[in-house]
């Protein structure tokens, strides 16, 4: 019964270390797929990220930081949406312009990963924030909504995000 048992438990240690090396064989071959489609210029793989249109690689590096941007925009986005101000038509403006550097550095990022739809993203992230900007002035009683700052973020979103393709499709 013994030898039955190691006989049994050697099978299964034979068959795990099979499995453990076709998958590493198996992410090793996904890793040089990615390293040569790295190499290949982008025309003979067949699509081209999303506002790539030249062939050769890319001299400069937009959005190299837009990652942490945003991310930046967003922590200041969500500080403004809580934090009380004088309620002023240019308080208001600046408060949605927040909007439109989010926008533009969402898109950058996305587009620097190689996202299908990064405007889509990136404009109904904004929508989004928007209105949990709303929700939260209209739950929080020393907060009244401010409508010139609501009614802006979306159009200003919308311009950052196209803003940011520009860039993106323009730089050299």
């Amino acid at each position: 019964m013994n030898r039955q048992v190691r006989r049994i438990e050697k099978k299964k240690e034979l068959k795990a270390e099979k499995d453990k090396a076709k998958a590493k064989a198996e992410r090793q071959a996904r890793r040089e797929q990615r390293r040569e489609a790295r190499k290949r210029p982008r025309g003979e793989e067949g699509s081209k990220p999303t506002g790539e249109s030249r062939q050769g690689p890319r001299q400069s590096n937009p959005g190299r930081f837009s990652a942490a941007l945003m991310a930046a925009t967003v922590f200041f986005i969500s500080l403004q949406a809580v934090a009380p101000t004088d309620g002023s038509i240019p308080s208001q403006v600046v408060s949605a312009s927040f909007y439109l550097l989010f926008g533009y550095f969402a898109v950058l990022w996305m587009m620097r990963r190689g996202a299908t739809h990064a405007l889509a993203v990136a404009i109904g992230a904004g929508a989004l924030m928007a209105v949990v900007t709303l929700v939260s002035q209209l739950f929080q009683a020393g907060l009244e909504p401010l409508p010139i700052m609501l009614g802006l973020t979306v159009p200003l979103t919308v311009a950052g995000a196209f803003l940011g393709r520009l860039v993106w499709n323009r730089a050299p």
